[in-house]
């Protein structure tokens, strides 16, 4: 178990269960039943989505929410992409974690491929800005 992870107690269902998680980029991640599942932390802290909005990324860029690595990547340059749909999948603290689409739009750039090794942070993808 990584430093950063801690034990948490969830109710799924009306059942409560205990699961590892960690805090990554504005969010709470946790595994339960095979299956990664993200939280922003605003919907439990009660916090000022304004003062989050300003640190939030943009819509359009895909980033890396960990280090990890990527092990499947779905779309290629060109493709138009709906919202939430998957455009990679990576992996990390031996769990897989999918990235999927905010917006309607079409997949400008691709900064990485199968096996890249990525930091927290990364543009792994660039999708076109919606015109407003």
């Amino acid at each position: 178990m990584s430093n950063s992870m801690k034990q948490i107690k969830v109710k799924i269902a009306g059942v409560e269960r205990t699961v590892l998680a960690e805090v990554i980029d504005q969010k709470l991640w946790y595994k339960v039943d095979n299956q990664i599942l993200s939280a922003d932390i605003a919907d439990f802290s009660g916090g000022s989505r304004k003062r989050q909005g300003a640190a939030k990324k943009s819509s359009n860029q895909i980033l890396a929410p960990m280090p990890g690595k990527i092990t499947k990547i779905f779309v290629q340059v060109g493709d138009v992409v709906s919202k939430s749909q998957m455009l990679l999948v990576m992996e990390a603290m031996k769990m897989e974690y999918t990235l999927k689409s905010d917006l309607d739009t079409e997949v400008e750039k691709i900064n990485v491929k199968v096996g890249d090794q990525v930091t927290l942070g990364n543009l792994l993808i660039q999708l076109k800005k919606k015109e407003i």
